[in-house]
Order: structure tokens, then C-alpha cells, then sequence
């Protein structure tokens, strides 16, 4: 008994200690006694864990969820790396959006689909650390501002609930919010540390994870803006200080600007006009209300009447207590909206793509202002506490439900998904040498494994869907208008493929692929014969519509020496065109450019000079009259030379990709 009371008092005096330092650090509490050490520590637990223990509720099922969309891209980038240069231009290279984020939606792709393959939960569960790290400097920065814990314990929760999170936390190329919230929320935080001690290694470290969080997301570029916010506000003394930041913004801009594509027109374009205000209207509307919150609950009235309440309620309650906090002078939710406006303001002018995710950085500013809100009803009447509960109340009732719900939908598309990849990775195992057709492909397993690469992201090729199934899956408004011939095996290759047993067919339409081969080798024994319109140079099951001079495949492409061809269905009207894709190496050109020579039929339909070397060519030509209508025609690729690799002694001419009529 006795050495049990001593363990206890040893404990009490530990938990005093901390608190004392935490005291002596801001943390708002009454002088410590060992009376009151047990009760402190059970609330400071609390304190801590409660959030990110809230976090892990809201998105449980984001822990959960497989890669999905762009993270698909991503994966496959480890299939091109064979040496330092390839790594380098895998992780450095901007992406076609105009986006440079080497460290986040390309590192822990590339890092996680290397060490743990088709498992996903590592790297789910880095992004959840990485916002729970978050959700602690949120924590530390309102109870800071505001010397309350009851902001510092809100705000986390604030945050998290957000509805604009759900995105993030279910999709892994949605890091690139997540780890930015975190440089910005850091780089703060010493430079509050800086602030209060004075001691500039503070001030360096900030720098150091300002100019490191420029690899997460371009929107570390308006972190000067926000530090010098904070100064202006609470620290006038040290404005002078964050200067040079916008200096290292400035010069991220010009370098952006000049080695990074930006798109003129379409969904990345910048429109500075008027549409701005609108635009901000819009976003504001979704950081109280989520943009598919009313059709969560099919739009019934209670619902619209009660997001009605919510925008209206929220919208008031903020400005009127920012303008009467700036009033008495307490600039915390002036700062909390400062940060919900300067972090949206590099997203507001692409009007064509105004996304709800966007939201997930300036809501945390918007949590600032609600904690801070939520701190000053504590101290003042009753009447203002219920208010304030009352606001909260309703605020997390909008968002938190539907956060979670939206995080399952993700986890639930990506779970189909991932049975069909997977799927495939086992077929190919087993069959390597055969062909795969998948068929009953529903909108969302031909959006998230064949559109968005799915098979190609672990190494899986020659995997089509059903060519009769191509119209229905095609109709939808964001691919009608662009290619999809690489996602369907052709008709005529489909009906040889299965007469020849090198294909095989399985079926989706349930939880797992199921082999119904059969069924379609039975229906290929009366099909019509047909001859393909697109030829696969590196297909096997192409190679009997092949002509000349042609090596064995290598890959996704097969090379021709100088004179290859193939038989291809003829068009069927006169305003269908000739399509080759194929790839020319530098090393052909070191002799000046190439003159390629395409005939059909033996007649010429127009040379292709190629003057640039590796990379890639995609030329479309007119077809002569003649063959029109005709059941088939002989393509030729003459070109004026070969050359030799070096190690090789093949004769080269061309990487083709593709043949077709469309």
C-alpha cells in the first residue's frame, strides 16, 4: 500500500510539472495543485485526443478506401523509372494541369505503390497522420490567438467536420491539400514561436518549411500573405520580418510561370473578371452548406429550408461577431477569415473548374473564427452560450453526416474498382499469354479502371473492355468527345481472338469476374467474319493483319524497318480519316529529318515529315475514294532510311502504337 500511494504521488508530481510548463507556454489554467494533477490530466487526454479520435469517426472509411482517379496515373510512373533521369523527370516534370508537386501526389504514390503494391491503407493512413499532425497545430494556434481551450479544443473539431475534407481523406492524390495545410499550419506556428521567444532559429525553420511546402501544393504561395496578416494583427513589431517571404512567393511565381504549362482555355484556364464574386459567393455558400447536401436528401423541403437557415444563420453570426470582435479589439476571427480568403484566392479564377475540394485548406479558417466565436460565448451571459451552441449545433449537423457519407461513397466506388483490377492482376498471373476482355462494365468501372488507368498502374496490359458494350460507355458527356479505342478490343480482333482461344472474357457484374469464355467462343462460331478498324502494332492477336518488315513486339509498341504495312477495314463513308500514333527516336534523325511515305492501296495519301526526335506522333490522313465501302485495304509505311541502335543490329525504322479508321 505504502509503495502504491508513492507510485501515485511520483505520478501526480510528473502530471504537475507538465502542467506547470504548460502553463508557463499560454496554456490558459488556474495555479496547479497536486489536488487537482489527476483531473487536469484526464482533461488535458482529452483535450488532445478527442479531435483526432472525431477525425478517425468522420473518415473512417477514407483509412479504408483504394487508389482511385489520378492516383492511378501516379502508381504507373514506377513501371517508366529505370534510372536516376527517369525518377527525376517522373517526380520533378510538371503535370499537363500547369501543377508542379513533387511531394506529394507524386511521392507517395510512386513510394507506396513500390513497397506495399496493391494495398492502399499505408498510404491512407500517412495522409490521416499528416492531418492529424494538422489538426494538433490548428489546436495550438486557436488556443494561442484566443487563450481559451475551449477554441483550442473546437477548432480541430471545427475543421474536421467540413463536408470539403471527405475528398481528400478517401482519394491519395488529394494529399497534396492535406500536406500543404500541414506546411502552412507548421511555418505558422514558428513563426508564432519566433514571435514569442524571439530566438531566430524559429524564424529559419519557418522558412525552411515555406520554401519545402512550395513541393506540396502551389498554394504555399500566399503563406507571406497570411504571416504578414498575423503580424499586422497581433505582432506589428515583427511585420517587417515576413517581407522577404512574398519575395520567395515571387520568385516561385516567375519559375512557375515560365517552365510550367498553363492551359489558355478549358478547365485550368484563369479568368480574372468579373465572374470572381460570384465565384467567391459560391464557395462561401459550400463552406457552410456542402455543394451535394441537398441532393443527399433528395431535395426534400425540411432540408432546403433548413440549408436556407444555415447560410443565412452562419453567414450573419461570422460577419457580425468578426466586426464586433474587431470592435473590441480581438483580431482572432479577423484572422481566421483573413486565412479563409487568401487561401481560396488561388483557385478563384478558374471558374471552369470551381470544385468542392478546393475548400479543404480556407475551411480551416473558417474553424478559427467558429472556435474563436464558441471562446468568447463561454465567458460572457447564458444567452450567448445558446446561441453559440445553438450555431454549432447546426453547423455540425450539416457537415459532419455528410462528411462521413461522402467518404463511404468514395471508399465504395474505389472497392469496385479494386475488384476488378485485382481481379485482372490474378487473371493475368494465371493466363499470361491470353488477352482479356471484360464485359457488364458499368460507368464506374470503365471511369475508374480503364479511363483513369487502372490495370496500366500495376503493370497490366492487353486488359479491354467488351466492344459491344463501347456506345453505352461512351455516351457520358466527359468522353464522348475524345478517344476511347485504346479502352475496346476491336470487333474483328475480338471474333479471331476467341475462335483462336486467345482471348478470354469475364464478367463484372457481380462482386468478383467470373469466366464466361464459353459463352462467347459459342457466339463467335457464327459471327460474320471482320476485318479490324484499329490494328495494335504490338497485339498479339493483330499480328495476322501485319505486312513487311516488322519486329517483335517490345512493350505497348512494335518497331518496323523500312518498309511495314497492314490490312485494316476500309471506311465506310467518305469523312472517315487514317489515323497512325507511333514514336520516333532521336537517333533516326541525327541524319536530318524523315520522310515517311503512307500509301493505301498503293496510292499515296500524303507524306509525314517528322523533324523533332523522341517523341511521340499521332497524324490523321485522307482516305482515297476508291476504298470506300470496300471490306478491307493494305496500309504501307515506306520510310527514306533506317538507322541502327547502338548494340543492335536490326535495321530500325519506326515504333508504331497504332493503326486506325475513324
Amino acid at each position: 500500500m505504502v509503495r502504491s500511494d508513492a507510485r501515485a504521488k511520483q505520478r501526480a508530481e510528473r502530471w504537475l510539472a507538465i502542467l506547470l510548463r504548460l502553463r508557463a507556454n499560454g496554456l490558459p489554467m488556474s495555479s496547479p495543485t497536486f489536488e487537482d494533477a489527476r483531473r487536469e490530466r484526464w482533461l488535458l487526454l482529452a483535450y488532445w485526443l478527442v479531435p483526432p479520435l472525431f477525425c478517425l469517426a468522420v473518415y473512417f472509411w477514407g483509412l479504408r478506401a483504394w487508389y482511385q482517379q489520378d492516383d492511378f496515373a501516379w502508381l504507373g510512373q514506377r513501371f517508366r523509372i529505370h534510372d536516376v533521369h527517369d525518377f527525376l523527370r517522373a517526380v520533378l516534370a510538371p503535370s499537363a494541369q500547369g501543377t508542379f508537386r513533387p511531394l506529394s501526389d507524386r511521392l507517395l504514390p510512386l513510394v507506396a505503390g513500390a513497397l506495399f503494391g496493391t494495398d492502399a491503407f499505408p498510404a491512407h493512413l500517412w495522409v490521416f497522420l499528416t492531418e492529424v499532425a494538422s489538426l494538433a497545430l490548428l489546436s495550438s494556434l486557436a488556443l494561442r490567438m484566443s487563450g481559451s481551450r475551449v477554441a483550442g479544443f473546437l477548432a480541430p473539431i471545427l475543421w474536421t467536420a467540413n463536408g470539403a475534407l471527405a475528398f481528400p481523406m478517401a482519394w491519395i492524390s488529394g494529399y497534396t491539400h492535406i500536406l500543404c495545410g500541414l506546411a502552412i499550419l507548421l511555418a505558422l506556428h514558428f513563426l508564432l514561436r519566433y514571435i514569442e521567444t524571439g530566438r531566430r532559429r524559429y524564424y529559419f525553420l519557418q522558412w525552411i518549411v515555406f520554401l519545402v511546402g512550395f513541393g506540396a501544393m502551389e498554394s504555399m504561395i500566399v503563406y507571406p500573405a497570411i504571416a504578414a496578416g498575423y503580424t499586422l494583427l497581433r505582432a506589428r513589431r515583427r511585420f517587417l520580418s515576413t517581407l522577404p517571404l512574398f519575395g520567395a512567393s515571387i520568385v516561385f511565381w516567375i519559375l512557375h510561370s515560365a517552365f510550367v504549362p498553363k492551359q489558355q482555355v478549358g478547365t485550368y484556364s484563369v479568368h480574372v473578371d468579373w465572374s470572381l464574386p460570384r465565384t467567391l459567393a459560391t464557395y462561401w455558400k459550400w463552406a457552410l452548406v456542402p455543394q451535394d447536401w441537398l441532393a443527399w436528401h433528395e431535395r426534400q423541403p425540411f432540408y432546403v429550408v433548413l440549408a436556407t437557415i444555415a447560410v443565412v444563420a452562419l453567414t450573419a453570426a461570422i460577419l457580425t461577431y468578426v466586426a464586433h470582435a474587431a470592435v473590441r479589439k480581438n483580431p482572432a476571427p479577423a484572422f481566421g477569415l483573413l486565412c479563409f480568403l487568401v487561401l481560396l484566392l488561388p483557385v478563384l479564377p478558374l471558374k471552369e473548374h470551381v470544385s468542392y475540394y478546393y475548400l479543404a485548406l480556407p475551411s480551416l479558417g473558417l474553424a478559427l473564427v467558429g472556435a474563436s466565436a464558441a471562446a468568447s460565448a463561454a465567458r460572457a451571459g447564458w444567452w450567448a452560450r445558446v446561441m453559440a451552441g445553438a450555431l454549432l449545433a447546426l453547423f455540425l449537423f450539416v457537415q459532419a453526416p455528410y462528411s462521413a457519407f461522402a467518404c463511404n461513397w468514395w471508399y465504395l466506388r474505389s472497392e469496385r474498382v479494386k475488384g476488378v483490377v485485382t481481379g485482372a492482376i490474378a487473371i493475368r498471373q494465371a493466363v499470361p499469354a491470353k488477352t482479356l476482355v471484360i464485359t457488364d462494365v458499368d460507368e464506374t468501372l470503365f471511369d475508374g479502371a480503364f479511363w483513369d488507368g487502372g490495370f496500366q498502374a500495376f503493370g497490366v496490359s492487353e486488359v479491354y473492355a467488351d466492344p459491344a458494350e463501347r456506345a453505352t460507355l461512351t455516351a457520358d458527356s466527359a468522353v464522348a468527345n475524345q478517344d476511347a479505342s485504346s479502352y475496346f478490343l476491336d470487333q474483328a480482333d475480338f471474333r479471331r481472338g476467341l475462335l483462336d482461344h486467345r482471348v478470354v472474357v469475364f464478367s463484372a457484374a457481380g462482386p468478383v469476374l467470373i469466366d464466361v469464355t464459353p459463352r462467347f467462343e459459342a457466339q463467335a462460331q457464327t459471327a460474320p467474319a471482320l476485318w479490324p478498324h484499329r490494328v495494335e502494332a504490338a497485339s498479339a492477336l493483330t499480328a495476322d493483319y501485319l505486312r513487311g518488315d516488322w519486329f517483335q513486339p517490345e512493350g505497348s509498341h512494335r518497331w518496323m524497318g523500312k518498309k511495314a504495312g497492314v490490312v485494316i477495314a476500309a471506311p465506310a463513308s467518305p469523312g472517315e480519316q487514317l489515323h497512325l500514333a507511333g514514336y520516333c527516336p532521336a537517333a533516326q534523325l541525327t541524319a536530318g529529318p524523315l520522310v515517311v511515305r503512307i500509301l493505301v492501296d498503293g496510292e499515296e495519301v500524303g507524306p509525314l515529315r517528322i523533324t523533332q526526335g523522341d517523341t511521340g506522333f499521332d497524324a490523321a490522313f485522307r482516305l482515297p475514294s476508291h476504298v470506300v465501302g470496300k471490306p478491307s485495304m493494305e496500309v504501307t509505311i515506306q520510310l527514306d532510311r533506317t538507322f541502327r541502335a547502338p548494340g543492335d543490329s536490326r535495321d530500325l525504322g519506326l515504333t508504331f502504337g497504332s493503326f486506325e479508321v475513324r
